[in-house]
């Protein structure tokens, strides 16, 4: 006999409700989810896949294993733990609407992992900022200090400080904000014991304690910002002194080199004098090879020869003023060149501040606005969230596209060639 009380028909409800949320899930699927889901798993494979070819590239060419390509391994390795630990889960909560079926510690270890490798991942950037700018502003000083114990105490640095930031939920998980599922189980008996289990849906979601969303975003983001920024503005001003002393230094050269050709000049005129004439011969020779560097000469440099009007055709030394012009236009060529250097730099480091702070700014944003009860929207925290992690992916070239050394090792793994 069936026993009808309160507690049965509590039970029997509760499964048929659960069993009619299962049937009209895949109602709720749209295309539009699953495209986006699609676009999601591309950028894991990009992630995964150009992180990892980062690694080889070090690991198997001798040219790149050097102290400071150690900072871009360990970004490639956060990246990567970001791709393979966090987006796929990422991508199933996106599906599933946020809810999580799996055992509540699992859901503390995804968030932990989650704040921790792109917290590590930052922190790396500013980290490689920190080692651009020591390279550039004391080069010979930093050359001889930049061991590879040297980087690897600052990447153990990096990792610490990533750990004392995304520990904190974890600790006290408890009092946390949190919405992790729950088991109820009750017992409806039918001439033995059945046991029920109703499942109720929880969320796993970022921390929500406006203390800790404030410290973590200040740790994260905020702090490594400014010192990203910071440091590449100055290596742009630094480099762009540097061209500028470069461009004098050489400027100062060449006029002592013209000027000592002036002095030799007056010397073999006076020696001229003194000199017995040669023959005929002899000069037919002369005047042909003076042609033949003349010939040389224009091809090494037009501006010179240009420079030199008639008297340079007819083979006689520059002079004074022919000297003035000549060098103005090499001062001109090398300002020209100067100034090609300092907004090819201008545009490297535009494009490297540029995409992090695109990336991340706008999520760190609405993350902080939840201090202040300012909630965004579910749809516009998603994509901010995902442009977050597109940066993951868009690290491994922006960080080694601009070395040659990089590009050729990537040719020879995509092309399977054995490593020098």
């Amino acid at each position: 006999m069936v026993n009808k009380g309160p507690n049965s028909m509590t039970s029997t409800c509760s499964l048929q409700s659960a069993q009619n949320s299962s049937s009209n899930m895949p109602d709720n699927f749209h295309y539009e989810k699953w495209l986006t889901a699609g676009l999601m798993t591309i950028v894991i494979a990009m992630t995964i896949c150009g992180n990892a070819l980062v690694i080889l590239a070090v690991l198997t060419s001798r040219l790149l294993r050097q102290a400071q390509n150690f900072l871009i391994v360990s970004l490639a390795c956060a990246d990567m733990a970001v791709g393979i630990l966090v987006l796929p889960l990422q991508v199933k909560l996106y599906v599933t609407d946020e809810e999580w079926l799996l055992p509540w510690m699992l859901c503390a270890a995804f968030t932990t992992s989650d704040i921790f490798f792109c917290t590590a991942s930052i922190l790396n950037l500013a980290g490689i900022a920190v080692d651009r700018y020591c390279a550039i502003k004391y080069p010979i000083a930093y050359a001889t200090k930049r061991t590879t114990t040297t980087v690897l105490l600052m990447i153990f640095a990096i990792f610490f400080l990533s750990g004392l930031i995304s520990i904190g939920p974890t600790l006290s998980w408890n009092s946390a904000n949190k919405e992790y599922p729950t088991v109820n189980t009750t017992i409806n008996t039918i001439d033995n014991i059945n046991n029920i289990t109703e499942i109720s849906m929880g969320k796993c979601k970022l921390p929500e304690q406006k203390g800790y969303v404030f410290f973590s975003a200040m740790g994260s983001f905020y702090i490594p910002a400014v010192i990203i920024i910071s440091l590449y503005i100055s290596i742009f001003f630094a480099l762009r002194r540097r061209l500028q002393k470069r461009a004098a230094a050489s400027a100062a050269h060449r006029i002592n080199q013209l000027h000592q050709a002036a002095q030799d000049d007056s010397s073999e005129a006076n020696q001229h004098h003194e000199r017995p004439q040669p023959t005929q011969q002899q000069q037919l020779r002369e005047d042909e090879n003076k042609q033949n560097d003349l010939d040389n000469e224009a091809d090494d440099d037009q501006g010179f020869v240009d420079a030199g009007g008639d008297g340079e055709a007819a083979g006689r030394r520059p002079t004074e003023a022919a000297m003035s012009r000549m060098l103005v236009e090499q001062s001109q060529h090398r300002q020209r060149i100067s100034l090609s250097h300092e907004r090819r730099a201008l545009r490297t480091l535009g494009i490297i501040m540029g995409i992090f702070m695109l990336c991340w700014l706008p999520f760190f944003v609405v993350y902080l606005g939840g201090v202040w009860d300012l909630p965004a929207p579910k749809a516009v925290f998603d994509l901010f969230v995902w442009l977050g992690y597109l940066n993951s992916a868009l690290n491994p070239v922006i960080y080694t596209i601009f070395n040659a050394d990089f590009r050729r090792a990537f040719g020879r793994l995509l092309r399977c060639r054995r490593p020098r």
